[in-house]
């Protein structure tokens, strides 16, 4: 991974974020990050179920968006 994608990802721990591979897209709250994986709270987008984390190796990573909660001012 990237130094500074890396070292911006470690100062957004606990946002909400979502994250494209080639194969998936994954939103949820970024809870951990290392050189060689993202751990991404997650839930099903509806409401309902279980909420599950994800594990994702940051090779795959395409794309990463930081999404704005409510209490985030603009």
């Amino acid at each position: 991974m990237c130094n500074t994608l890396y070292k911006r990802l470690v100062q957004r721990l606990d946002a909400r974020v979502e994250v494209a591979t080639d194969t998936n897209f994954i939103e949820g709250i970024l809870v951990c990050v290392t050189p060689r994986l993202l751990i991404i709270d997650g839930t099903d987008g509806y409401g309902y179920g279980p909420d599950t984390s994800q594990y994702i190796d940051t090779k795959a990573v395409n794309h990463v968006r930081f999404l704005q909660t409510e209490n985030q001012s603009i």
